[in-house]
């Protein structure tokens, strides 16, 4: 019994020094696994971009390259094409040749709406997302800007401050300087991991529209913060309301069978040109419309949504004519309606007014089916089939 205790401590000291012997080694490994982006006894990972990466995929790397900046006291190389050689280790952002031989593991055939991927190893770090674009339609002009870099989804740029914010840890609080927050580090190392995800939500600039649509001006510390936030680049850009304020003007004299019959058995454009409403089972319209739309997308082919809504004033001038009052529900709810001299209570108009919308979407997928889908002549980063 004696023996046993003596020995006892001995061997719980040789027990200790393997434990913390082992607990050493794993850790060794761990570090010796991990991705390394800044570290005081070398340079940062440079960020390599895409070579033709649109402008607002380029701006992101170069808020990326801000933070590593701001945190770590150590700038990033910024990269703006294809490296003459591979990097010993890097940050990629966008999907570009390399990746698919560095991550031969990851899939980067994204099948989501803006869906990103921010997946590391040993030596890499890839920030990507899906992309769709017009390369002779980058640049359009909203109504109070030009914008240089509209798109149809923006997975790349949305994905890197995705990383900016929860790898990082930089929090924006409010648009401009005094509002963001960060912790400073000499070191920022990751270990390996892959994560993916696609917003539920694709309309998400109309939370606060004239601060971040692209289209209005939503340039400046408050377009900045929306970006940052990833409700600015969206991919449903849902534009509803009074769609046909301008048709009085453009039509009354040459089509006044566009417009909605009044009681008195005129089209008078009641109650003015602005709120003036439609004879909406008229094919003419519906056909106007269509024209209309192919010019929309003359000008901006990246145009997914189409507005089909009935000018402002619900209550006030809708056409009375037989054709129209027979898409109206019968048992719809009764509703107060206004005319030039006459009011009553008439069935309310969803009926109506979806199948209008739905009357006018079935022209358009006739004239473009591909309209269902994306562009054919959208490029993708999209690196070749793996083997």
């Amino acid at each position: 019994m004696n023996k046993i205790e003596k020995k006892t401590p001995a061997r719980i000291a040789i027990l200790a020094f393997v434990a913390l012997s082992f607990s050493a080694l794993l850790s060794t490994e761990l570090s010796a696994a991990e991705f390394v982006l800044v570290d005081p006894t070398a340079k940062p990972a440079p960020i390599v971009v895409h070579e033709n990466a649109p402008p607002f995929t380029r701006e992101a790397a170069g808020v990326l390259a801000d933070y590593v900046e701001k945190i770590s006291g150590l700038r990033p190389e910024l990269i703006e094409s294809t490296p003459e050689s591979t990097p010993k280790r890097a940050i990629w952002i966008g999907v570009q040749p390399a990746v698919s031989k560095l991550f031969p593991k990851t899939d980067f055939h994204f099948q989501h709406h803006e869906e990103i991927l921010i997946a590391a190893n040993a030596n890499h770090l890839v920030i990507a997302g899906r992309d769709r674009w017009h390369p002779d339609h980058l640049v359009v002009k909203g109504k109070r800007e030009t914008v240089n870099g509209v798109q149809r989804e923006y997975g790349t740029a949305n994905a890197v401050y995705t990383f900016i914010h929860d790898h990082l840890g930089v929090r924006w609080l409010w648009p401009g300087e005094l509002g963001e927050d960060f912790k400073r580090r000499q070191t920022i190392r990751f270990a390996p991991f892959e994560f993916r995800y696609h917003p539920p939500l694709r309309a998400r600039s109309k939370v606060l529209s004239f601060s971040v649509v692209l289209k209005h001006s939503a340039y400046g510390q408050s377009g900045d913060w929306a970006r940052r936030q990833r409700i600015q680049l969206d991919s449903l850009d849902v534009d509803g309301g009074h769609a046909f304020k301008t048709w009085w003007d453009r039509f009354h004299q040459t089509h006044p069978e566009f417009f909605a019959l009044q009681p008195d058995g005129t089209r008078s454009g009641y109650p003015n040109a602005r709120y003036v409403k439609l004879c909406v089972s008229n094919p003419d319209v519906w056909r106007q419309w269509l024209a209309d739309v192919e010019a929309q997308l003359k000008h901006n082919p990246n145009l997914s949504i189409f507005n089909t809504s009935p000018n402002d004033s619900y209550a006030t001038g809708h056409c009375v004519c037989e054709n129209c009052k027979a898409w109206d529900h019968p048992d719809a709810d009764l509703r107060p309606f206004n005319w030039a001299g006459e009011r009553m209570r008439a069935p309310a108009l969803s009926d109506r007014d979806l199948r209008f919308g739905n009357e006018c979407a079935r022209l358009l997928k006739q004239r473009s089916p591909m309209r269902t889908t994306t562009f054919p002549s959208m490029p993708t980063e999209t690196p070749a089939p793996r083997r």
